[in-house]
């Protein structure tokens, strides 16, 4: 069963990435039946979440990933470079992304013209962002979809259109699946007909990349009916057209020790999987912590500072 947050309010999150070394296809099929390889705990009053990754042609790996300083209260998206037969779990991931407002979910991705992006969880700026790498850059371009708090967009590019599943912080970000389909990534989006797709907070907020299992589309999403990333559900996507959209969950993945309060994120990453995982931390000092970010967030505010806006 899934730990339940402690009472009080002298404890707070810290989550880390894991390394399966086991392929996804063969999680689906038979559960996670290897042992995880967690990454070294992340300093104090930081954790690191949200995995996902880029696998090159050569076997390399592209890891990137959600690091939060509970001091700053904002996220930004690290990453780590993995070479070819080097063991994932030995990453030491550094900054790459960081702007004035929180970021989270790294999604990777190759567009239609072939060029490297990447979208995040920026909800706090009312849109969702998105990156170009430019050589050993990456630049914040555009905006792939405006006017809505978009939560985890998670991208799916099917035969004809692209897909873009995520909820929304203004409505039910843990218990309303939405969906929309575009042309390009650029847009323009259509809702779904059937929006929200999924109405419940036990299987509907997106938990990673969709991926192709034994000739099955999965669907990864979070089980918050507990908790907030209690466990994660793995769902086959039965149906998926403008018309029509439906799943059935194949497999639950629960939380492991010593992260065993929560597990949120699911990655295929080539013959090894991503996973992470949370538990709770206590510190006689979170409630002053806690007072100090949101007078420090207030001054922001007033000074105009507190987002950053593409244009």
């Amino acid at each position: 069963m899934t730990a339940i947050k402690p009472l009080g309010a002298f404890y707070h999150e810290v989550w880390n990435v894991g390394v399966v070394h086991q392929e996804a296809t063969d999680i689906v099929a038979r559960g996670l039946v290897e042992p995880v390889h967690w990454l070294s705990p992340p300093p104090e009053w930081t954790f690191l979440a949200d995995p996902s990754c880029r696998v090159h042609e050569d076997g390399g790996l592209t890891l990137y990933a959600e690091k939060m300083d509970y001091w700053i209260g904002r996220g930004e998206i690290w990453s780590t470079y993995s070479p070819p037969g080097a063991d994932p779990a030995l990453a030491r991931f550094s900054p790459l992304l960081e702007a004035g407002v929180h970021l989270s979910y790294p999604f990777p991705f190759i567009d239609d013209e072939g060029r490297s992006c990447m979208t995040a969880e920026s909800w706090e700026a009312g849109a969702a962002w998105l990156w170009q790498e430019q050589g050993s850059v990456w630049s914040l371009t555009s905006k792939i979809f405006d006017g809505r708090p978009v939560v985890d967009p998670t991208l799916w590019r099917g035969d004809d259109r692209w897909w873009l599943f995520c909820t929304f912080q203004d409505d039910g970000p843990n218990e309303k699946l939405h969906l929309f389909h575009a042309p390009r990534v650029s847009g323009p989006w259509t809702p779904h007909r059937c929006n929200p797709i999924v109405s419940n907070n036990g299987s509907a907020r997106p938990g990673g990349p969709l991926f192709w299992a034994d000739g099955t589309l999965v669907r990864p999403s979070q089980d918050c009916s507990c908790t907030y990333g209690g466990a994660l559900m793995l769902n086959a996507v039965t149906r998926l057209d403008s018309d029509l959209y439906s799943e059935k969950p194949i497999r639950r993945i629960e939380p492991l020790a010593p992260y065993s309060s929560g597990l949120h994120t699911f990655c295929p990453a080539g013959k090894w999987t991503l996973i992470d995982g949370k538990r709770w931390q206590f510190h006689l000092s979170e409630p002053a912590r806690k007072v100090l970010l949101r007078s420090w967030r207030r001054l922001l505010a007033a000074c105009g500072q507190a987002r950053l806006v593409c244009d």
